[in-house]
């Protein structure tokens, strides 16, 4: 009899699948659905297999989902995926027609992929969207007994938007394989050839095409946002990451590199134009730091420029303001911190935003720097920065958001500075003798940050630093116990 239990998750996706944000008693179901979609869409795109076979074993496919749905059995080919949608099926009673809409988008799309066909304009695509990635959180909403029609249209919309943002970030893989999501009148619209699309030859025009895509996709995400009002308990939770994508809705063709000589140098960061071997605009980008890539967002070009001390501007770009920097560093992080903050009142979130970017900024010192003596030179220009900062001359972007919040969260300088103590410690020690020297280390890096947070949340109660202190020490050492595999590597003990 086949396993009834779902397999793991193994293939890389950029949502999370049937997490803890999610009641045990749903986790299956949702497992079950995961694995019938991601083997719908691998029949259809993965492999060298040609046209005909695709819709063949996608034929096949559906002929084994309706006998499931009958409690008939299947084929010996998908039963480990059968065998638990069979299950979740007859105990939650999903939609069948949810479950073939997806069948018919993966058969679609093999279609328009074999003639090279394209989309005449975005309502076209939004049918296809409607078919190929909507019917996902319909059912999920369906396991979680959500069914009023606002939810449902926020969902259809957050979903085609998740859509949207793949077809942008992908079509550096999509264009080559004939592959056509950006539809013929946003390319008429904006002057852009389809020879120059399938060359992936860089324009402006294309430039801003791709920009007017992804404000598109940034729309919908916007729309589908009071959804998270409307759902239950911990999948509220769940829907603020699937609006982690709407983060990476600045794509671009190709994945650019850019020299990142700042590795072998003690300059300033940011200020350094040797340090970046061409100009980029597109984002999220990776930057190859010779030994390891690092994720990275931004509107940079190659030198700021300061105006006023409030206004910067990059090279060849328009300018980007600080608060942007901020913003930009922080969602680039991907932390889960970040989308939390989405949800404080505009000022607080605007001054967590600039302090967690200041935390970022002196942490990827320490990780993203090779050799201890360019990072020590590198902190030591942020101690630097920071006093220069409190005494009313910031120059550094960070520097420059966070100092209009420092008088109304009574962030104090030497905060900051422990902070920066904290990622020296880490370029000093390899490891500590004892938990005295452990717990230092953690007040230094995790402590200090949670006293900070406290006081923009908004704490009353003076007690509350104390808290938050401590929270800060153990969520630290929960990432060192996380991490202790990665770390012992790299020879952090």
């Amino acid at each position: 009899m086949p396993d009834a239990t779902a397999a793991p998750v193994t293939h890389y996706e950029n949502f999370p699948v049937a997490s803890w944000l999610c009641p045990a008693r749903l986790r299956a179901p949702i497992a079950a659905i995961y694995h019938y979609a991601r083997t719908a869409d691998d029949l259809a795109d993965e492999g060298k297999a040609t046209a005909a076979q695709r819709l063949a074993d996608l034929q096949a496919y559906r002929a084994d989902l309706l006998a499931c749905a009958q409690g008939q059995p299947t084929s010996a080919r998908w039963a480990h995926v059968f065998a638990p949608l069979a299950v979740a099926i007859a105990r939650h009673a999903l939609p069948m027609p949810l479950l073939t809409d997806l069948l018919d988008a993966f058969a679609q799309d093999v279609q328009m992929t074999d003639r090279g066909a394209t989309y005449p304009d975005r309502a076209a695509l939004l049918a296809y969207c409607r078919r190929s990635a909507n019917p996902v959180g319909r059912l999920l909403l369906h396991l979680y007994g959500v069914q009023a029609e606002a939810a449902l249209r926020e969902s259809d919309a957050i979903c085609t938007a998740l859509q949207l943002i793949n077809f942008w970030q992908d079509l550096s893989v999509d264009l080559p394989r004939g592959r056509h999501y950006l539809v013929d009148a946003d390319c008429a619209a904006h002057g852009v050839a389809r020879a120059d699309l399938a060359a992936q030859r860089r324009t402006p025009a294309s430039d801003a095409l791709i920009m007017d895509c992804a404000a598109w996709a940034r729309a919908l995400m916007l729309q589908g946002g009071p959804l998270v009002h409307r759902l239950p308990g911990r999948m509220a939770g769940s829907c603020v990451l699937w609006c982690r994508e709407a983060s990476r809705c600045w794509a671009g063709y190709r994945r650019c590199t850019v020299r990142a000589c700042c590795s072998a140098r003690a300059c300033a960061p940011g200020t350094c134009r040797s340090c970046w071997g061409a100009p980029w605009r597109c984002n999220p980008r990776l930057i190859a730091d010779r030994d390891r890539q690092i994720s990275v967002t931004g509107q940079f070009g190659l030198k700021p420029q300061t105006q006023g001390g409030q206004a910067f501007a990059w090279d060849n770009h328009a300018p980007m303001s600080p608060e942007q920097y901020v913003q930009n560093k922080a969602a680039a992080s991907g932390s889960s911190f970040y989308y939390a903050f989405l949800f404080l009142p505009r000022e607080r979130r605007a001054a967590i935003t600039a302090f967690y970017a200041f935390c970022r900024e002196v942490d990827d010192v320490v990780d993203e720097v090779r050799g201890p003596g360019v990072a020590g030179a590198k902190l030591d220009w942020w101690r630097s920065e920071v006093t220069q900062a409190f005494g009313g001359q910031p120059t550094h972007p960070v520097m420059v958001a966070l100092m209009p919040h420092v008088g109304s969260y009574q962030i104090e300088h030497q905060q900051l500075l422990d902070i920066i103590e904290g990622c020296q410690m880490d370029l000093r020690y390899d490891s500590y003798e004892d938990y005295e020297g452990l717990a230092n280390y953690c007040h230094y890096v995790a402590g200090v940050v949670g006293e900070v947070s406290a006081r923009i949340f908004g704490q009353q109660d003076p007690a509350t630093s104390d808290y938050a202190h401590k929270l800060g020490l153990a969520l630290q050492l929960t990432n060192i116990i996380r991490d202790v595999g990665e770390d012992a590597r790299r020879g952090r003990v």
